[in-house]
């Protein structure tokens, strides 16, 4: 039988990134207009970021993560399937090393660990007070942000930095979109415990039909269920 254990929800790094991953992807218009004043070289990639950001209603990629961290040495690599729809809604499919799925219909979270028998269950709406859903402020770019564009070495192409004005868990998050068409090729985030971790897609599919169950999570039976029942302001 299934048993109820109440408990503050915390992140671990990696399902911290999965929350910051999902909310970059899904900023809303007018968080990336670039000042006027800046050189057309440094505007255009964030202007296609904004333009690529707005468009997208529904998104779905295979994924590969690799997380860099200081006390373990070697990058730890995970890979699975990702499925977002607008408003709040994601579905993170983990299949290697480990089966995990992370699946919110914009109200409720569900966090399933089969190998631990174990599902912890929260509301979306804990996440209003961290960092991670700061970025989905409509306040203005500079109020929220300072940024920069460089020129990513590896691949040559232009990355938008993002750093968050006030103090918290993420101290950056870099995003490149692909040279040649309005996708987004990689997503790196730096945390304050010196975690990077680094995302890239292949098989995208933008703005094509999502079946709305696929939000739903059905809790398996005979699996210990961890409810969140702290208060909005214990978020961490």
């Amino acid at each position: 039988m299934a048993t109820i254990k109440p408990q503050l929800l915390s992140f671990s790094p990696r399902v911290w990134h999965h929350w910051l991953f999902w909310v970059v992807l899904f900023l809303p218009v007018g968080l990336f207009a670039a000042d006027s004043a800046d050189p057309p070289s440094l505007a255009d990639p964030v202007q296609r970021l904004q333009d690529f950001l707005n468009q997208t209603k529904t998104w779905e990629a295979d994924f590969l993560q690799q997380i860099e961290a200081p006390e373990a040495g070697v990058p730890a690599e995970s890979a699975g399937h990702i499925a977002t729809a607008k408003p709040g809604r994601f579905r993170w499919d983990y299949r290697t090393p480990t089966l995990q799925t992370i699946v919110s219909d914009g109200q409720t979270i569900w966090f399933y660990e089969p190998d631990l028998a174990q599902v912890t269950v929260g509301k979306a709406s804990r996440l209003d007070n961290t960092p991670a859903l700061l970025l989905s402020s409509s306040a203005p770019l500079q109020t929220v942000f300072t940024w920069e564009v460089s020129v990513d070495e590896s691949l040559n192409l232009p990355a938008v930095h993002l750093r968050p004005r006030k103090s918290g868990t993420i101290q950056e998050i870099i995003l490149i979109l692909y040279p040649d068409r309005d996708e987004l090729l990689k997503l790196t985030t730096r945390d304050s415990l010196g975690h990077i971790s680094h995302f890239t897609f292949r098989n995208m599919r933008i703005n094509q039909p999502v079946a709305g169950d696929r939000f739903q999570f059905k809790i398996p039976p005979n699996v210990d269920i961890i409810e969140d029942r702290a208060q909005p302001s214990e978020a961490p």
